[in-house]
């Protein structure tokens, strides 16, 4: 029994190891990315480096020729999937030679862009004056979005809040609720 639970955990830690990074955004061996806060304020020293960087898409706009995306930077996580949280470090852009759909890549949906450092360029954020880093991408990767679904299986209706999950049941154990048989007649006391 041990042996066979052992083996069971095994291979649970084995395939929660396993990070699977879409085949467009892996990068060879050998090869060093550019981070995002090297290229803040730095933008002429690492122009034409290779670098990935993820974020949440809050503008688009189609050219021409090419789509920019406007992108609030966040952290990626090992599989490439940048890493949603309450702070950032900025914003930058992702020009992509060709169309990509605004209602498809909507603003809030997380995106991972690969490609190479074009610099800086000047832009606004409402009235704010900003400076953002530029990728010309060679490809962009739009994720798809996670819903959280309620998995619990319940007998009693309790159970969907986990503070009832282990409730006292005092009227199992209460001498009160003892259930009286009423085909029992009362014994009379003979003096």
């Amino acid at each position: 029994m041990f042996k066979k639970f052992s083996a069971l955990v095994t291979v649970a830690l084995m395939a929660t190891g396993c990070v699977h990074v879409p085949d467009k955004l892996q990068i060879s061996e050998g090869a060093v990315l550019t981070n995002f806060t090297d290229v803040k304020g730095n933008g002429e020293a690492t122009v034409g480096q290779q670098a990935r960087w993820g974020g949440v898409i809050a503008d688009i706009k189609n050219y021409k020729d090419n789509t920019m995306i406007e992108v609030v930077h966040f952290d990626l996580k090992s599989s490439a999937r940048p890493n949603v949280q309450d702070e950032t470090k900025g914003r930058f852009r992702v020009y992509y030679q060709g169309l990509l759909d605004p209602m498809v890549y909507k603003k809030g949906r997380s995106i991972t862009a690969v490609g190479t450092v074009k610099g800086e360029e000047s832009g606004k954020i409402g009235e704010h004056e900003y400076q953002y880093p530029v990728l010309n991408a060679n490809y962009v990767h739009l994720w798809k979005e996670i819903k959280q679904v309620d998995v619990r299986v319940t007998h009693y209706p309790q159970w969907y809040t986990p503070s009832l999950w282990y409730y006292h049941r005092p009227y199992y154990y209460s001498p009160y609720r003892t259930k009286v048989r009423s085909n029992v007649k009362p014994v009379k006391k003979s003096n």
